[in-house]
């Protein structure tokens, strides 16, 4: 498993997608939407002080674990929005986690030693 450690400001989402598309050898557009998706609500909502990233790839099997110190939060938890009628009806935000949901092949989440930890796993192949 390989490790990153990151401030918790928006720009350092460049470093986290090219990290995780190391592991990938190669970009995928699920992974890069559930990584930047869950790591913006961390760096706008949590107040942490740092978010780690762990990641591991067994092929198919990628598994990223984001750790972080902030409000305690489980996203599991979080309902869904309520599906629009039309488009004139849809609102600006709140899919991230919902998106997240839908994408993830497995999601698990605990808090201990005052620290979220939110583990995905995606089936990249």
């Amino acid at each position: 498993m390989n490790s990153i450690t990151l401030k918790p400001e928006i720009q350092e989402l460049y470093t986290l997608n090219e990290f995780i598309s190391n592991e990938l050898q190669e970009e995928n557009l699920q992974v890069n939407l559930i990584v930047e998706e869950i790591f913006a609500n961390i760096v706008n909502y949590s107040n942490t002080d740092y978010i780690t990233v762990n990641v591991e790839y067994e092929t198919p099997t990628l598994t990223v674990e984001f750790i972080d110190n902030g409000i305690e939060f489980n996203p599991l938890l979080k309902e869904n929005p309520k599906t629009p009628k039309n488009i004139e009806e849809a609102e600006i935000g709140g899919l991230g986690i919902y998106l997240t949901k839908e994408l993830a092949d497995e999601l698990e989440y605990q808090y201990e030693n005052d620290e979220n930890h939110l583990i995905i796993i995606k089936n990249v192949e």
